[in-house]
């Protein structure tokens, strides 16, 4: 039982950790790309140039205050520009001050993760040009994801379960953010009181494990461990080791006093046997008796035990005659345990383990090998509604009167897998318009260049920016700016072919791979396209907007040969469209006065 408990914990407490260190690193990993795009805008370096060579160069300013405030709509918390010299020249938004911890992150510059209440990302970024640094960025990003762990999102498993983060401080200590249980920042040794190592210290290592050790408490917990990426962080998902145990010390109470009975007896029938013969048979009858009773009374207690665990537990003969369906499986399978028992467990299997499963216990009583029995696996199983769902499943085997028997220990985890496949999307899509995110894209433009590097086969990364967005952000509210951001993004999607992938950069600005052209300009009549569809109006809470889009275009390979040229040119090209009037596309390297379409 207490090695049971172990197990089920161990695999629960893993598979939940990693979900959760899976999501916070693709949060701040996104957050920190979110901050250097921003110091590769061109607009901002030329702009910071020109403070740098005319110190009272008021346009200039004035400008890059301007933008800098466009980039809060994407989310930023605060954004702030400085000159060669280090002196601050514009800020946008409000910089957390005084934080609760402040912490570093191996990034290649200057990153730290801030709580305040919540958790914060600022990235301070260096603005070169032409290989030359001219200024830096320093910016500020809320994080939700991770803010929520800590809050309502995070599993109770029991009154002492405890999720922390922490970050190593020096040698010997760490820095710990709030935990679930303790709400405020602490700053403690690597090892407990006795000398053991916390089991942060191993997930600051850089391991990934479980391990049943004491916490700074002193208290025995077991605890999963991992470290977040190679970002410096660890983090722990734990429980009082009490807590676990406590159901088993609660059935010894009823099993240690049945086993001082039996010794008893067992005392008693050795006088018995040096008395009279026929006290020794009427004290034997009084025993059989009192035997029979005890007997009852354990059956009793089994079957209570079977009927309240939590967990389904099926037992089956040798040929695969389901003998026990205890309650939890009724909940499970949606059968009541009459139109099971005495049927074949492939009753309760999709196909095709359901036409499989008696030939193979007939190779292991044969054979005697699996890799089934003893493992927790997992599987898929049918409901009696004919569903197909996944289970989490350990079988055993065992032996009554002589016979080879099984029993199979499931639990039911479609909303974990559930869970898992919403955090996986969650770090690959945009939230609002369920569009690849910019990491997403450039991975397909990155396959894109690996497929066609040989045959060098023509393709093109679009930089598109909306005209007025933020002017109907202000007048219209946020709300409408959401709404019609949707809207772009169903239009996009409808105007391109299946092969190809438009993505949110960010802000108003989306990306569009066209992943095969038979001529460079081909690209033309499907900017032409966009253009045309995006100009028509489109109507958001009784209002008529008319939006229109700029658009970028580079061509692999002339105008880059790898995924930051592309995207680095087309966003050049953007800026020449927009400088070229509204509803304009601008391929990259194309004359101020070429020909191009425009509304």
């Amino acid at each position: 039982m207490k090695n049971h408990a172990e197990d089920l914990l161990r695999t629960s407490l893993q598979a939940s950790l990693q979900s959760h260190v899976t999501l916070a690193q693709s949060e701040i990993r996104q957050s920190f790309e979110k901050s250097a795009t921003v110091a590769t805008r061109p607009f901002l370096i030329s702009q910071i140039s020109d403070v740098n060579t005319k110190k009272d160069d008021e346009d200039a300013r004035t400008a890059l205050r301007q933008g800098v405030e466009s980039f809060l709509i994407t989310g930023l918390n605060a954004i702030a520009l400085y000159d060669v010299q280090g002196q601050k020249i514009v800020q946008a938004g409000n910089f957390v001050t005084a934080p609760d911890l402040d912490v570093p992150i191996h990034f290649a510059q200057n990153t730290q993760l801030i709580y305040k209440g919540k958790y914060y990302l600022r990235a301070t970024i260096n603005i070169v040009d032409d290989g030359r640094i001219i200024g830096k960025v320093v910016t500020e990003n809320p994080l939700p994801a991770l803010t929520n762990m800590f809050e309502s999102t995070l599993p109770r498993r029991g009154a002492t379960s405890d999720f922390a983060l922490c970050a190593k401080a020096t040698q010997n200590k760490m820095k710990c953010f709030p935990t679930t249980l303790y709400r405020h920042t602490l700053t403690i040794n690597f090892n407990s009181g006795a000398g053991a190592p916390l089991p942060m210290s191993y997930a600051l290592n850089g391991k990934t494990g479980f391990v049943i050790t004491r916490d700074y408490r002193d208290q025995e917990v077991v605890a999963a461990y991992s470290p977040v990426d190679s970002l410096g962080l660890g983090m722990v998902l734990k429980m009082d080791s009490g807590e676990l145990y406590a159901p088993v010390w609660h059935q010894l109470r009823y099993l240690i006093p049945l086993m001082i009975l039996m010794l008893s007896a067992a005392l008693l029938a050795l006088r018995w046997l040096l008395a009279p013969l026929i006290n020794q048979l009427v004290r034997s009858e009084k025993e059989t008796r009192e035997a029979n009773e005890r007997l009852k009374d354990s059956e009793s207690h089994v079957r209570l035990l079977l009927d309240n665990a939590d967990e389904g537990i099926i037992s089956i003969a040798a040929d695969g005659t389901i003998e026990l369906f205890n309650p939890a499986a009724e909940r499970i399978f949606q059968y009541p345990s009459a139109d099971v028992l005495g049927k074949n467990i492939s009753m309760l299997m999709p196909e095709p383990n359901a036409g499989e499963h008696t030939r193979y216990i007939e190779r292991y009583l044969k054979g005697g090998d699996s890799h089934v029995i003893g493992t927790v696996r997992e599987v898929d199983a049918l409901r009696g509604n004919g569903d197909v769902f996944p289970i989490e499943l350990r079988v055993s085997e065992f032996s009554l009167h002589g016979q080879c028997k099984f029993i199979g220990i499931m639990h039911d985890i479609t909303e974990r897998k559930a869970a898992e496949a919403k955090i996986i999307h969650l770090a690959h899509y945009d939230a609002l318009t369920d569009l690849p995110n910019r990491r997403l894209v450039q991975d397909r433009i990155q396959n894109t260049i690996a497929r066609v590097r040989r045959s060098q086969t023509p393709f093109a990364v679009m930089f598109i920016d909306l005209n007025r967005f933020k002017e109907i952000n202000d007048t219209l509210g946020h709300d409408a700016g959401d709404q019609l951001l949707k809207v772009v993004a169903q239009r996009l999607s409808a105007s391109l072919r299946a092969e190809d992938t438009v993505g949110r950069q960010g802000g108003d600005e989306f990306i569009v791979l066209l992943a095969n052209l038979s001529a460079p300009h081909d690209s033309a009549f499907v900017a032409q396209k966009i253009i045309d569809v995006l100009s028509e109006p489109i109507e958001i809470h009784g209002q008529i907007v008319q939006p229109s889009a700029s658009i970028g275009i580079a061509v692999y390979p002339q105008d880059g040969d790898d995924v930051d040229s592309l995207l680095k040119h087309s966003d050049q090209a953007m800026y020449l469209a927009k400088d070229s009037g509204s509803g304009v596309y601008r391929f990259y390297g194309q004359a101020p006065n070429a020909q191009s379409h425009t509304e």
